[in-house]
């Protein structure tokens, strides 16, 4: 998991095309404060992105996930939430196993696991080994914009 500014982003460059095409297309978004589109693609389904628009609070989860085929590269553009980490080798419980349609597992959310605050100007990446959960409440409800781009491990 890489959690970090936005303004750094260029150091993450490294981590494969995809994740540096991504965190670019960040670097360079115009934000004109309207809602974030649902999805834009930017290489078929190798390279995508989900927009997010939401009160934040309105919906916190209570498990963990983990993917095999895409990494998750987070942006908040306004607003804050926290998340949930834990290594997935880590994590006691698996609620759901891989679900390959949804390249996903399900994991209660450990007592031990890190919880973070994600606020507007952070990115936030999760590879195949990091269980987490996003999109949670940090202090009280907010008006929450937030890119999730999905980065298939064939393109780093």
């Amino acid at each position: 998991m890489i959690f970090d500014r936005l303004e750094h982003a260029k150091q993450y460059y490294r981590l494969g095309e995809g994740i540096e095409r991504i965190l670019r297309f960040y670097e360079q978004y115009q934000d004109d404060g309207g809602d974030l589109p649902a999805r834009l693609t930017l290489d078929g389904e190798k390279v995508f992105l989900i927009g997010l628009n939401y009160i934040g609070g309105q919906e916190d989860g209570n498990e963990l996930e983990a993917h095999r085929e895409y990494v998750d590269v987070m942006y908040v553009v306004e607003g804050e939430e926290m998340f949930y980490h834990k290594p997935l080798a880590d994590v006691q419980q698996i609620t759901a196993a891989y679900d390959a349609a949804d390249d996903c597992t399900m994991m209660a959310i450990d007592p031990d696991a890190a919880r973070v605050h994600f606020p507007a100007g952070h990115i936030a990446i999760f590879f195949p080994q990091d269980a987490h959960l996003a999109a949670q409440c940090w202090s009280a409800p907010c008006r929450v914009r937030k890119w999730i781009a999905k980065v298939r491990l064939d393109t780093l």
